[in-house]
């Protein structure tokens, strides 16, 4: 049950992310503020799915992961529905999430993939860098994906929720299992780049 709850805990973390996100105007303002969301899941020891696509001891665990991605679910759908009272980021999730159906099926696949490619960055990052470098590896690491526009399972669980997506789309399905999808093979691309090279 702990590691279930560092799970939802995760998931609300990358809402308080995606929140900042939405009530900033300014995308760069709002893509740096919303790595408090990693941040807070790296230095509290929470579990998040994009936090451990990339890291073998999981990969080998898929059950695990499936844990980790249900969990993630719970807290930012929740926190995503507690903060839709505020009508105008509710709007503005809207918004998001229109935009966002919008892409292919391999076009969110591929936004998940460098979405993962970042966070790998910012959580292996955080892991083997010492001093401020860590702490600017999940910075940097965050600000390039929300400013790419890649496709983050767990924030996009959040602005779904924020912006009363409509259930009984099809779409939205299909969506998130691209979503999934790309952060996962983000994932086992980047364990298996990072293995090969801890060879030579």
């Amino acid at each position: 049950m702990k590691g279930f709850s560092k799970s939802i805990c995760a998931g609300a973390a990358i809402a308080l992310g995606g929140t900042v996100f939405l009530a900033c105007s300014n995308k760069i303002v709002g893509a740096l503020l919303f790595s408090v969301g990693l941040l807070t899941v790296l230095v509290f020891g929470f579990d998040l799915f994009t936090g451990k696509a990339c890291n073998e001891a999981f990969l080998k665990k898929p059950g695990k992961l499936v844990l980790i991605w249900l969990g993630n679910l719970i807290g930012a759908v929740l926190f995503g529905l507690m903060i839709s009272i505020h009508t105008d980021l509710q709007t503005t999730a809207a918004g998001v999430v229109a935009a966002k159906l919008d892409k292919s099926f391999l076009m969110v696949v591929v936004d998940g993939i460098i979405c993962e490619f970042c966070i790998a960055i910012a959580v292996r990052g955080y892991a083997k860098a010492e001093g401020v470098g860590r702490y600017l590896a999940v910075v940097l690491g965050v600000m390039v994906f929300i400013l790419c526009g890649a496709e983050h399972v767990v924030a996009d669980m959040f602005y779904f929720a924020a912006g009363h997506a409509n259930l009984a789309n099809a779409d939205l399905y299909l969506f998130f299992l691209a979503a999934t999808l790309g952060n996962t093979l983000g994932g086992v691309l980047w364990w298996l780049g990072e293995k090969l090279t801890s060879k030579q």
